[in-house]
């Protein structure tokens, strides 16, 4: 029998049989699970990234497209900047996206949105049967404002009633002063529009001219009891003047030498009382020449102005002595009367017994040694001396102010520690640093030579004469920050009235003051009823340049003669106040404070530039480009928000 040889094992048998290859079947069976596993968790990231850059960059487009709108009104140019803005944050093609679409439309009011989408190739998934993923984000952006103050800082000086092209309007329709009130009003509407219902928005007001009225806005232990005013005393003295005493119709005597006597025979003519036709030719030629005299008997003088003879009116006696004469008589009696001698034209102090360097005259009435200015608070009012011949006159106070004391320099940068009134958050400690009532009543501008030639500051004027007094303006009552209706509003810009010259300082110091979150309305300012943070805003316009004057009555008194702000009342003067204004401009921005500025119906100057927070200041030929410019700074006062 031969030999067998046994049947040879096929591969796989073999194989699957030897446990020692078994471990590589594990190990490709398992690379499925761990494929999928890790090609979706880096596929996920691919698409988590896609998804978180697309919809940043469609909430950039959003803000975008809604900052650039001036109004609700979305342009396709507004479309444009939303696309750049998507554009540069999301470029086509990123991350392998296919088919990117992006747009942005509007609701109409106000509201932003905007639409991306794109399919994003996967990676790894592509072996699993997913080759892409779809990817889709929307937006939506809208102004909104939060805590916000916004102080109007108004320019209503003469040349607001004009037309913006410099023509006469009077102050009516087409004037700048109406184009104003229209844009006041219109600023507060879009503000209002994009308030959110949580935030607080304050508005308040500083209308300036030469001055601004804000004495009533002022605490009261703020304002002082003792200031000077360039003024006048009255200097008195006794002279001998006839005063009448009576002035009536009564009997007059025979003999001139009678008058005043109480004997009736004295007063008795001659009368013929069996005819009564033929009186005495000579008594009758006596009363009659009476009239048109002066007869004085002593200090007692008769001046006799009518006269009638009549028959018959005596009873008793004679019958032949019963006649009279009958007219008007005027007496007078010679007295010692205290009369004005003259005036004394220098500064004056209300409650000082000291006066133009000399104890104020005995005689006179009471006056500015009695006079305290502590009073004025309690009604606004205060007897003065003032009136004609030195008598008492009752002055009203009107709100209007004269400034904390300064130094006279054109160096503002820094500000000299002296310089009270530029101290925008001042809490007076001193009188010099307290506030004065500005009483134009209680002023006069003063001349050498008795009152006709030039004007002197030193010399005290002593003169009969009536000088001339200074002008003053001032303007409408500001207002501090305070939540106001839209009917308010409008009220007040009803009533604001263009007049006087143009002192951008004095406005600009008022206008930080008020909204300052220090100083003395630092309680009303420092903090917002639902604690958020406030923004704070002027919102500062004007018609023109600087325009002064050193004899009007302003918030620096007279500055001829007060010389508050230079040496010698004059030199320099309008670049002074231009130095100032930088000055509170300055100080306003450095209490975080954005100022904007509109420059309107005149050009853009530096000076107003350089007042400006960076970027903000604006020009304006006429009123619908004032309306544009006020509407542009509402928007940009407003926060942006995403909605979504």
């Amino acid at each position: 029998m031969g030999q067998q040889t046994p049947a040879r094992k096929s591969f796989l048998r073999s194989l699957l049989h030897d446990k020692t290859a078994n471990t590589i079947v594990i190990a490709a069976a398992s690379m499925f699970p761990i494929l999928a596993m890790v090609g979706g968790g880096i596929d996920a990231s691919r698409y988590y990234m896609a998804s978180s850059r697309m919809q940043a960059a469609c909430d950039a487009g959003a803000l975008g497209a809604r900052r650039a709108m001036i109004t609700d009104d979305f342009e396709a140019e507004h479309r444009e900047t939303g696309f750049n803005f998507f554009d540069q944050n999301f470029e086509d093609g990123m991350f392998g996206i296919d088919a990117r679409v992006r747009d942005y439309t509007s609701d109409g009011n106000g509201r932003v949105d905007g639409t991306a989408s794109g399919t994003l190739p996967t990676a790894i998934m592509s072996i699993f049967g997913y080759t892409e993923l779809d990817i889709a984000v929307n937006c939506s952006a809208e102004i909104n404002i939060s805590n916000t103050d916004i102080m109007f800082v108004l320019d209503v000086t003469g040349s607001m009633a004009e037309c913006p092209d410099g023509s006469n309007c009077g102050g009516g329709a087409g004037s700048k002063i109406a184009g104003l009130r229209e844009a006041v009003m219109n600023f507060y509407d879009a503000v209002e529009d994009a308030t959110s219902d949580t935030a607080q928005v304050r508005y308040g007001a500083v209308p300036y001219a030469p001055n601004v009225n804000v004495g009533f806005q002022i605490p009261r232990e703020h304002m002082a009891d003792t200031h000077t005013y360039q003024s006048r005393f009255a200097r008195f003295h006794f002279v001998n003047e006839w005063q009448t005493v009576s002035d009536q119709v009564e009997w007059m005597p025979r003999l001139v030498g009678n008058f005043g006597s109480t004997n009736t025979d004295l007063y008795r003519f001659v009368n013929r009382a069996n005819d009564p036709t033929r009186e005495d030719i000579n008594d009758r030629a006596r009363c009659l020449a009476m009239s048109g005299n002066t007869h004085t008997q002593s200090n007692v003088r008769y001046q006799v102005m009518t006269d009638e003879y009549v028959l018959n009116v005596w009873a008793g006696g004679s019958a032949s002595q019963r006649a009279g004469c009958r007219g008007r008589v005027i007496k007078q009696e010679l007295r010692s009367v205290n009369r004005l001698r003259d005036y004394i034209y220098c500064p004056i102090t209300p409650g000082s017994a000291t006066n133009c360097g000399n104890t104020n005259p005995a005689g006179s009435p009471a006056g500015w040694e009695t006079v305290n200015l502590a009073t004025l608070y309690d009604d606004n009012r205060i007897d003065m001396p003032t009136g004609a011949n030195g008598t008492m006159q009752t002055l009203q106070w009107n709100g209007c102010i004269e400034e904390a004391a300064s130094v006279a320099t054109g160096t503002w940068d820094p500000v000299n520690a002296n310089a009270f009134d530029l101290d925008i958050n001042l809490i007076p400690q001193t009188q010099a640093q307290h506030w004065k009532p500005a009483l134009v009543g209680a002023q006069w501008n003063r001349r050498d030579n008795n009152g006709t030639g030039s004007r002197t500051r030193n010399t005290v004027v002593t003169t009969n004469a009536n000088m001339e007094r200074p002008g003053q303006t001032c303007p409408a009552q500001a207002r501090r920050l305070a939540q106001i209706t839209r009917g308010d509003l409008q009220a007040y810009v009803n009533g604001l009235t263009p007049a006087g010259n143009t002192y951008h300082d004095i406005g600009m110091i008022w206008g930080a003051r008020f909204i300052s979150p220090r100083g003395i309305f630092r309680a009303d300012n420092e903090t917002a009823p639902n604690g958020d943070a406030i923004g704070r805003h002027i919102v500062f316009m004007t018609d023109g340049i600087l325009v002064t004057g050193n004899t009007q009555y302003g918030t620096y008194g007279v500055e001829f003669y007060d010389r508050r702000v230079t040496n010698d009342g004059s030199s320099s003067l309008t670049a002074r106040h231009s130095a100032r204004f930088q000055a509170a401009c300055r100080a306003a921005r450095n209490e975080n404070i954005t100022v904007w500025v509109v420059a309107f119906g005149t050009a853009l100057s530096q000076n107003l530039i350089d007042c400006a927070s960076p970027g903000r200041a604006y020009q304006a030929n006429d009123a619908a480009a004032l309306n544009s410019a006020f509407e542009e700074i509402a928007q940009k006062i407003a926060a942006l928000r995403l909605t979504q």
